[in-house]
């Protein structure tokens, strides 16, 4: 029954045990990270909750297909099956589920689950931009797109804007002002 079993938690992401908890299968989204430049993939991992559930109708029409019997055959059948696994935890032996994980009865009697680590088929990447040359790309410029084109003509052009020349008007008017004191000085001594 352990094959059947597995099946379905492979094919539905959750399996309830009646009297002993629920299996179900948690996704993290993928995560970019754009200080380092790695994205990783969105990763699975196996939850086990200590919830008194009965099983949903489609898994006694699951397990009553796979087995080529009748649902209330299925659904006896699987009763032991549980009762044969309650026995085991009572008995402080582990219970090991291929592709899922082990079931271990604790002292405190609480049920605790090891998962069994999932593979990661998608490692975390390195995500750089490549830039051709002489290939056109688009370009950040303040709040504007501009083409890597647009750019290289832009920086090309000579520079047409006069240099700033405020601070000759600036020492012109400082002149006078001395100018102005050494002359009130040496007429007013």
């Amino acid at each position: 029954m352990y094959n059947e079993v597995n099946k379905f938690f492979a094919l539905y992401h959750h399996l309830v045990l009646p009297g002993i908890g629920k299996f179900s299968v948690e996704t993290k989204a993928a995560q970019i990270d754009f200080a380092s430049r790695n994205i990783a993939s969105a990763q699975s991992k196996i939850i086990f909750s200590n919830e008194k559930l009965q099983p949903e109708k489609k898994f006694y029409s699951f397990l009553a297909n796979e087995l080529n019997i009748n649902e209330e055959q299925a659904i006896i059948s699987f009763a032991i099956f549980i009762s044969e696994i309650k026995d085991e935890l009572d008995a402080d032996k582990p219970v090991y589920f291929k592709g899922i994980g082990t079931l271990v009865k604790e002292k405190t009697r609480t049920i605790s689950f090891q998962p069994e680590t999932l593979p990661v088929f998608f490692p975390v990447i390195t995500a750089e931009k490549i830039i051709r040359k002489n290939v056109g790309h688009t370009v950040l410029v303040g709040e504007e797109e501009k083409t890597s084109d647009e750019m290289h003509a832009a920086l090309l052009q000579p520079n047409t804007i006069q240099k700033e020349r405020w601070w000759i008007a600036a020492v012109i008017l400082a002149v006078i002002g001395i100018t102005t004191i050494a002359s009130y000085y040496l007429t007013h001594k």
